[in-house]
């Protein structure tokens, strides 16, 4: 299995997620407190330090614990959430880089190469997808490309009228391979 050393694949990508993980976690802390303190307006708490007995309103009282548990929490689930946003956002990020990269050779003509991924990368049916697609489009370029040089072959030996036949053949046979193919012009 290969291991990928850096995870920072797609910096864009994995910032903006783990961004909006933040922000996500932040929002969660502040209604929850939010909420807890509009539950808890106009109520009163007691309490005894030692043999004192306090009464306070609930919101006053628990304002100083519930701001320290909301951090010990925060951190913890902060802390939690680097190591699964590095995690989910490698195992999404590498194989979007993997497709960019077999996309661009794709551009550049090379269909013969093939998008792969890691066991534990996510997006396994879009790969199956595009590997589909790129052998698909391998075989029938491949065939074409075959026609044309018998073709060719034909121009440059034509000996005798059944050629003429032969080369119309292999020509409508290129044109049907190319017809299967909708194109903007």
């Amino acid at each position: 299995m290969n291991k990928r050393r850096n995870y920072f694949v797609k910096k864009r990508f994995q910032t903006n997620f783990f961004v909006k993980f933040t922000v996500l976690l932040l929002l969660e802390a502040v209604l929850i407190g939010g909420l807890f303190m509009h539950v808890s307006r106009g109520t009163l708490t007691t309490s005894y330090d030692g043999s004192e007995l306090t009464i306070q309103p609930t919101d006053a009282y628990f304002f100083v614990s519930f701001i320290l548990i909301c951090l010990i929490v925060g951190v913890a689930i902060g802390l939690t959430g680097i190591f699964v946003f590095l995690f989910l956002s490698h195992r999404v990020g590498g194989p979007i880089y993997r497709f960019e990269r077999t996309v661009e050779e794709a551009k550049r003509g090379n269909i013969a190469q093939r998008v792969r991924l890691r066991k534990t990368d996510l997006l396994f049916e879009l790969r199956e997808e595009m590997n589909a697609f790129l052998g698909e489009m391998d075989i029938r370029i491949s065939d074409i490309k075959g026609d044309i040089a018998k073709a060719l072959q034909l121009l440059k030996t034509r000996n005798n009228e059944g050629d003429h036949v032969k080369l119309k053949r292999i020509l409508e046979k290129i044109q049907s391979s190319l017809d299967h193919f909708r194109t903007s012009k």
